[in-house]
């Protein structure tokens, strides 16, 4: 049998039987539709969620944080014997000695310890507020790759860099709401510390002025920031400790190691953890996130392919009544020597065919659904003015996304089964004897 032999008979016997055969595919149709439109919504929800992590601006960070602050540690050791004992429990610091092994790990572009003010608020006239305050040199914004968009990075004594949402982070306790404030260029910041040591019977308070000179452009992790001098935070923890602050000794409290590549953290990373110490990047969220949605993906579908299993015993049933209906036609075309074979693949190919026009017409009927689907949840979005659409990521338009291999592969799946589906009936057809079949009535 020829190929063109084969397909004129394919087609015909399926034009033959148009109304089950469409029946048929209507239950392909189905499964293919669920698999588009589940899995859609998972890779949909996946980019809105990639979106929304609007602190991911630079993958080559690492952050490196001890077990536990120098200064900390220090105030509580013990002395004599005790310290000596306690000293071999001791967690591993941050000091200058461990950022200079850092720094020669393969890969690090970049170590830049952070002074964070370990207590205390902002305040401005009336209103107070909340924000990281960091000490950073002066180089340390570029390594950072922090962009001031207004004002300048000058971190001079008594001066501030604050991120771009600091501004909103302030409550007028008079009026008792948040203010709404326009820039805070060139206005004056206070930072109160409070301090509690124990030959005190009261604590004591001390407030410290800075005039914000810049404000950085939005990235994320630091728009809730302000930095200042290294030298004026260290300063400033000296006071809350009630002692001077030796980082050869003590170590820091934080540090942020920044690669030369991307594809160099995940080794860095290991091997600052190897040293003792705790190194996360936001690398390992984008990791974590694009494990969860493929599991996620993979359950979805699987619900979806369920739908064309049950399908699949549709085209069964189709085929295994035909097989009764042309048993006659069957035996006449192996008498005229039709082999077992040729026998077999027509009844594949007929399966095959329920299979992809089901697939080709559930992917069409999923893509509408799909935008569809878009165009509601856009709207609905649009008439809440924003309250849920930090769900979906700032700037996300397609809620259900269908990515470019899912199309191709839902119809290979759903022709794959149709496929699969016809093996037994064409096997019952290919064994069929002959002669038993020509007097078959």
């Amino acid at each position: 049998m020829t190929f063109g032999d084969w397909l004129r008979t394919v087609w015909s016997n399926l034009n033959r039987m148009r109304g089950r055969v469409i029946l048929t595919a209507f239950g392909v149709v189905i499964g293919t539709t669920a698999v588009m439109v589940l899995v859609s919504l998972g890779a949909g929800l996946q980019r809105s969620a990639m979106g929304s992590l609007g602190g991911i601006s630079n993958l080559k960070r690492i952050n490196v944080t001890s077990a536990s602050s120098g200064y900390e540690v220090a105030m509580a050791a013990p002395s004599g014997k005790e310290a000596a004992a306690g000293s071999r429990n001791r967690p591993k610091l941050l000091t200058e000695a461990a950022l200079t092994e850092i720094r020669a790990l393969p890969g690090v572009a970049a170590v830049i310890p952070l002074e964070q003010f370990m207590g205390g608020n902002l305040r401005f006239r009336n209103a107070f507020g909340y924000a990281e305050i960091l000490g950073v040199t002066p180089e340390a914004l570029a390594q950072l790759d922090l962009t001031v968009e207004a004002g300048s990075a000058d971190l001079a004594r008594g001066q501030m860099v604050i991120g771009s949402q600091v501004k909103d982070n302030f409550w007028d306790e008079q009026k008792g709401r948040s203010m709404n404030i326009e820039t805070l260029l060139g206005e004056i910041l206070s930072i109160e510390g409070m301090r509690y040591l124990s030959d005190q019977p009261e604590p004591s308070t001390r407030t410290w002025r800075y005039n914000v000179v810049g404000v950085l452009a939005s990235s994320g992790q630091s728009d809730n920031q302000v930095f200042i001098s290294q030298r004026e935070v260290q300063g400033m923890n000296e006071w809350l400790a009630g002692r001077r602050i030796d980082r050869t000794r003590d170590g820091y409290e934080r540090v942020i190691v920044q690669a030369a590549d991307t594809d160099e953290v995940e080794a860095i990373q290991q091997s600052i953890r190897d040293m003792g110490f705790t190194a996360y990047s936001d690398l390992d969220a984008v990791r974590q996130l694009n494990t969860f949605f493929g599991v996620l993906q993979a359950v979805l579908g699987s619900i979806g392919a369920i739908a064309l299993l049950v399908a699949a015993l549709g085209i069964v049933n189709t085929l295994s009544m035909a097989i009764l209906e042309r048993t006659r036609e069957i035996g006449l075309m192996k008498a005229l020597g039709a082999r077992n074979h040729d026998v077999m693949l027509v009844f594949l190919g007929e399966a095959a065919c329920i299979g992809l026009l089901g697939g080709v017409l559930g992917v069409a009927i999923g893509w509408g659904i799909s935008s569809a689907a878009n165009v509601v949840i856009g709207s609905l979005l649009g008439q809440s003015n924003g309250a849920v659409s930090g769900i979906f990521g700032a700037g996300s338009t397609d809620f259900v996304y269908t990515p470019f291999w899912l199309p191709p592969f839902a119809i290979v799946f759903a022709t794959l089964i149709g496929l699969l589906s016809g093996v037994y009936p064409a096997l019952r057809a290919a064994t069929l004897d002959p002669l038993r079949a020509l007097k078959y009535e």
